[in-house]
Protein backbone atom coordinates (compact mmCIF):
# COMPACT_ATOMS: atom_id res chain seq x y z
CA UNK A 1 0.00 0.00 0.00
CA UNK A 2 1.28 3.37 -0.51
CA UNK A 3 1.47 6.17 2.34
CA UNK A 4 -1.80 7.31 3.48
CA UNK A 5 -3.27 10.33 4.90
CA UNK A 6 -4.51 9.89 8.57
CA UNK A 7 -8.39 9.55 7.49
CA UNK A 8 -6.99 7.25 4.71
CA UNK A 9 -5.23 5.24 7.03
CA UNK A 10 -8.59 5.25 9.74
CA UNK A 11 -10.91 4.03 6.88
CA UNK A 12 -7.79 1.75 5.57
CA UNK A 13 -8.06 0.03 8.84
CA UNK A 14 -12.07 0.13 9.31
CA UNK A 15 -12.17 -1.88 6.25
CA UNK A 16 -9.40 -4.24 7.50
CA UNK A 17 -11.17 -5.28 10.44
CA UNK A 18 -14.82 -5.68 8.42
CA UNK A 19 -13.20 -7.88 5.94
CA UNK A 20 -11.24 -10.01 8.22
CA UNK A 21 -14.61 -10.34 10.74
CA UNK A 22 -16.52 -11.26 7.44
CA UNK A 23 -14.33 -13.75 5.77
CA UNK A 24 -13.38 -15.40 9.57
CA UNK A 25 -17.35 -15.76 9.61
CA UNK A 26 -18.85 -16.66 6.16
CA UNK A 27 -15.52 -17.48 3.68
CA UNK A 28 -13.82 -15.37 1.91
CA UNK A 29 -15.67 -16.18 -1.52
CA UNK A 30 -18.84 -15.67 -0.03
CA UNK A 31 -18.09 -12.05 1.34
CA UNK A 32 -18.62 -9.11 -1.35
CA UNK A 33 -17.04 -6.02 -1.11
CA UNK A 34 -20.49 -4.40 -0.56
CA UNK A 35 -20.71 -6.26 2.77
CA UNK A 36 -17.03 -5.29 3.82
CA UNK A 37 -17.81 -1.30 3.05
CA UNK A 38 -21.58 -1.79 4.56
CA UNK A 39 -19.85 -3.02 7.89
CA UNK A 40 -17.01 -0.78 7.78
CA UNK A 41 -19.46 2.33 7.53
CA UNK A 42 -17.17 3.41 4.23
CA UNK A 43 -17.88 4.02 0.00
CA UNK A 44 -18.23 1.14 -2.18
CA UNK A 45 -15.48 2.16 -4.37
CA UNK A 46 -13.14 2.93 -0.52
CA UNK A 47 -11.66 -0.86 -1.23
CA UNK A 48 -10.66 -0.42 -4.62
CA UNK A 49 -9.34 3.32 -4.07
CA UNK A 50 -7.11 1.79 -0.71
CA UNK A 51 -6.50 -1.37 -2.05
CA UNK A 52 -7.06 -2.21 -5.59
CA UNK A 53 -9.94 -4.65 -5.27
CA UNK A 54 -11.12 -7.77 -2.95
CA UNK A 55 -8.52 -10.03 -3.25
CA UNK A 56 -5.21 -7.15 -2.46
CA UNK A 57 -7.81 -6.45 0.72
CA UNK A 58 -7.26 -10.18 1.66
CA UNK A 59 -3.56 -10.01 1.32
CA UNK A 60 -3.27 -6.86 3.37
CA UNK A 61 -5.90 -9.16 6.02
CA UNK A 62 -3.15 -11.53 6.18
CA UNK A 63 -0.14 -9.34 5.89
CA UNK A 64 -0.78 -7.37 8.79
CA UNK A 65 -1.01 -9.78 11.34
CA UNK A 66 0.98 -12.88 9.59
CA UNK A 67 4.16 -10.59 9.95
CA UNK A 68 3.69 -10.41 13.74
CA UNK A 69 3.16 -13.90 14.68
CA UNK A 70 6.14 -14.55 12.18
CA UNK A 71 8.47 -12.79 14.16
CA UNK A 72 7.18 -13.83 17.33
CA UNK A 73 8.08 -17.65 15.60
CA UNK A 74 11.59 -16.66 14.65
CA UNK A 75 12.43 -15.19 18.27
CA UNK A 76 11.42 -18.41 19.81
CA UNK A 77 13.12 -20.81 17.23
CA UNK A 78 16.17 -18.34 18.15
CA UNK A 79 16.21 -19.41 21.56
CA UNK A 80 16.01 -22.92 21.82
CA UNK A 81 18.91 -24.73 23.96
CA UNK A 82 20.57 -27.01 21.45
CA UNK A 83 21.91 -28.88 24.51
CA UNK A 84 18.85 -30.51 24.77
CA UNK A 85 18.05 -33.57 23.46
CA UNK A 86 17.15 -34.51 20.24
CA UNK A 87 13.39 -34.87 21.37
CA UNK A 88 13.32 -31.95 23.63
CA UNK A 89 14.38 -29.53 20.88
CA UNK A 90 11.63 -30.92 18.57
CA UNK A 91 9.11 -30.37 21.40
CA UNK A 92 10.82 -26.64 21.98
CA UNK A 93 10.80 -26.72 17.92
CA UNK A 94 6.31 -27.21 17.88
CA UNK A 95 5.77 -25.03 20.55
CA UNK A 96 8.21 -22.04 19.16
CA UNK A 97 6.03 -22.08 16.01
CA UNK A 98 2.43 -23.05 17.59
CA UNK A 99 2.74 -20.93 20.63
CA UNK A 100 2.37 -17.39 19.62
CA UNK A 101 -0.60 -18.19 18.30
CA UNK A 102 -2.31 -18.61 21.62
CA UNK A 103 -0.61 -15.92 22.56
CA UNK A 104 -2.11 -13.07 20.10
CA UNK A 105 -5.48 -14.64 20.77
CA UNK A 106 -5.38 -12.97 23.82
CA UNK A 107 -4.91 -9.61 22.50
CA UNK A 108 -8.96 -8.81 21.42
CA UNK A 109 -11.32 -9.97 18.97
CA UNK A 110 -9.52 -9.56 15.38
CA UNK A 111 -6.84 -11.62 16.44
CA UNK A 112 -9.47 -14.12 17.13
CA UNK A 113 -11.08 -13.54 13.98
CA UNK A 114 -7.70 -13.68 12.32
CA UNK A 115 -6.84 -17.05 13.55
CA UNK A 116 -10.82 -18.18 12.63
CA UNK A 117 -9.72 -17.35 9.03
CA UNK A 118 -6.47 -19.13 9.10
CA UNK A 119 -8.13 -22.45 10.76
CA UNK A 120 -10.75 -21.94 7.66
CA UNK A 121 -7.71 -21.60 5.21
CA UNK A 122 -6.08 -24.56 6.14
CA UNK A 123 -8.42 -27.04 4.98
CA UNK A 124 -9.10 -24.84 1.61
CA UNK A 125 -8.22 -24.99 -1.52
CA UNK A 126 -8.83 -21.72 -3.06
CA UNK A 127 -6.74 -20.00 -5.54
CA UNK A 128 -6.99 -16.86 -3.72
CA UNK A 129 -4.56 -18.56 -1.08
CA UNK A 130 -1.84 -18.61 -3.71
CA UNK A 131 -1.47 -14.64 -3.04
CA UNK A 132 -0.75 -14.94 0.74
CA UNK A 133 1.32 -18.14 0.57
CA UNK A 134 4.25 -16.19 0.94
CA UNK A 135 3.39 -15.81 4.67
CA UNK A 136 3.21 -19.52 5.18
CA UNK A 137 5.27 -21.48 3.01
CA UNK A 138 8.89 -19.71 4.37
CA UNK A 139 8.25 -19.86 8.14
CA UNK A 140 7.29 -23.55 7.10
CA UNK A 141 10.10 -24.43 5.62
CA UNK A 142 12.10 -23.01 8.48
CA UNK A 143 10.26 -25.18 10.78
CA UNK A 144 10.86 -28.35 9.06
CA UNK A 145 14.15 -28.12 8.23
CA UNK A 146 14.84 -27.54 11.91
CA UNK A 147 13.36 -30.73 12.55
CA UNK A 148 14.61 -32.78 10.11
CA UNK A 149 18.20 -31.47 11.16
CA UNK A 150 17.20 -33.15 14.66
CA UNK A 151 16.51 -35.88 12.82
CA UNK A 152 18.29 -36.85 9.39
CA UNK A 153 17.75 -40.72 9.25
CA UNK A 154 13.97 -39.80 8.80
CA UNK A 155 12.78 -38.65 5.66
CA UNK A 156 12.01 -35.28 4.91
CA UNK A 157 8.51 -35.97 3.28
CA UNK A 158 7.56 -38.03 6.81
CA UNK A 159 7.94 -34.27 8.65
CA UNK A 160 6.11 -32.62 5.73
CA UNK A 161 2.93 -35.40 6.37
CA UNK A 162 2.89 -35.15 10.35
CA UNK A 163 2.83 -31.65 10.46
CA UNK A 164 -0.14 -31.32 8.37
CA UNK A 165 -1.85 -33.40 11.23
CA UNK A 166 0.31 -31.09 13.82
CA UNK A 167 -1.30 -27.70 12.03
CA UNK A 168 -4.71 -28.96 11.54
CA UNK A 169 -4.57 -29.95 15.39
CA UNK A 170 -3.39 -26.70 16.77
CA UNK A 171 -5.34 -23.99 14.18
CA UNK A 172 -8.51 -26.34 15.16
CA UNK A 173 -7.79 -24.65 18.54
CA UNK A 174 -9.20 -21.34 17.26
CA UNK A 175 -12.15 -22.26 14.90
CA UNK A 176 -14.51 -21.14 17.90
CA UNK A 177 -17.08 -23.23 16.25
CA UNK A 178 -19.19 -23.59 19.14
CA UNK A 179 -19.74 -27.24 18.57
CA UNK A 180 -18.33 -28.31 21.50
CA UNK A 181 -20.26 -25.73 23.54
CA UNK A 182 -23.76 -27.72 22.01
CA UNK A 183 -21.85 -31.38 22.83
CA UNK A 184 -21.35 -30.71 26.19
CA UNK A 185 -24.08 -27.89 27.66
CA UNK A 186 -22.00 -25.00 27.90
CA UNK A 187 -19.87 -27.19 30.48
CA UNK A 188 -17.02 -26.45 28.02
CA UNK A 189 -16.43 -23.49 25.48
CA UNK A 190 -15.01 -23.42 22.31
CA UNK A 191 -14.24 -19.94 22.97
CA UNK A 192 -11.89 -20.99 26.09
CA UNK A 193 -8.67 -21.20 23.76
CA UNK A 194 -5.89 -21.28 26.62
CA UNK A 195 -7.64 -24.55 27.76
CA UNK A 196 -8.31 -25.96 24.72
CA UNK A 197 -4.86 -25.36 23.48
CA UNK A 198 -3.42 -27.12 26.75
CA UNK A 199 -5.15 -30.41 25.38
CA UNK A 200 -4.01 -30.09 22.23
CA UNK A 201 -0.39 -30.01 23.11
CA UNK A 202 -0.60 -33.26 25.08
CA UNK A 203 -2.50 -34.95 22.32
CA UNK A 204 0.30 -33.68 19.46
CA UNK A 205 3.13 -34.49 21.59
CA UNK A 206 2.11 -37.99 22.24
CA UNK A 207 2.07 -38.34 18.44
CA UNK A 208 5.14 -36.13 17.82
CA UNK A 209 7.06 -38.40 20.51
CA UNK A 210 5.35 -41.64 18.74
CA UNK A 211 6.30 -40.22 15.24
CA UNK A 212 9.89 -39.65 16.66
CA UNK A 213 10.20 -42.97 18.39
CA UNK A 214 11.61 -44.49 15.21
CA UNK A 215 14.68 -42.74 15.76
CA UNK A 216 15.97 -42.99 19.35
CA UNK A 217 18.31 -40.22 21.26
Amino acid sequence: MTELTLKQQQKASAVLDAAEALFASYGYHAVSVRDITGLAKVRLATVNDLFGGKEKLFYEVIKRRAEVVNALREERLAMIDHNESRGKQAEAIIAAFFDPLLEVSERGDGWRNYLRLVNQMVGSRSPVLINVIEFYNPITQKFLLALHGLYPEIPFPEFLRHWQFILATYFSVFADNFRVNSMTRGEVQSSAFSETYNAARVFVLGGLRAFLAQSRD
